[in-house]
């Protein structure tokens, strides 16, 4: 296993192990959007007491092998429990991200490609981070399902993945408004 020490915007040393059982490949690569949509949404799963800097070095890392840039991303994403966690509201203040929460009952809805035994033993479900960046923001049963452009890439005490979210699709017929 191999250990980078990426520089921290909080200015403490942060911690990202990359090790290719616990962090496959990315499975699409894609390109910065240029128009500048934010559609990206970064699942975080997070032990208590992680260090803001260890989620953004996480996060770089997995915004750089996408070739995006922070921009593109939309909000953070994470369990109820955590949705308060300092670490997780810090990391997404720099960037000036919302951070949502999400029942324990609904991340369990979402079939991951990377089950965790350790979330599995401390949630109940199959595990937070992929689970959170693939519940679709948009709720309509015909809404296009996000994509999971990076699947889970694990630190110390936190865990993110990266899933696109699509753009919803213009409403045509009775009742629909015309664009301006």
């Amino acid at each position: 296993m191999a250990t980078r020490r990426p520089s921290d915007p909080s200015g403490r040393a942060g911690e990202a192990h990359q090790d290719d059982r616990r962090n496959p490949p990315a499975t699409r690569v894609v390109a910065a959007d240029d128009r500048g949509t934010a559609d990206l949404v970064v699942g975080v799963g997070a032990r208590p007491g992680v260090d803001a800097g260890e989620i953004l070095a996480l996060i770089d890392a997995a915004l750089r092998e996408l070739g995006v840039p922070t921009g593109a991303v939309r909000l953070l994403a994470t369990v109820t429990a955590r949705r308060d966690e300092a670490g997780i509201v810090a990391a997404a203040g720099h960037h000036r991200w919302p951070v949502v929460g999400y029942p324990p009952a609904r991340l369990a809805t979402v079939d991951v490609p990377h089950p965790s035994a350790a979330v599995q033993a401390a949630l109940g479900i199959p595990g937070v981070a992929e689970a959170a960046c693939l519940l679709p923001l948009h709720r309509h049963p015909a809404a296009p399902r996000p994509v999971l452009l990076l699947p889970k890439r694990t630190g110390r005490r936190a865990t993110i993945a990266v899933a696109r979210q699509p753009t919803p699709t213009p409403r045509t017929g009775p009742g629909a408004r015309a664009p301006c």
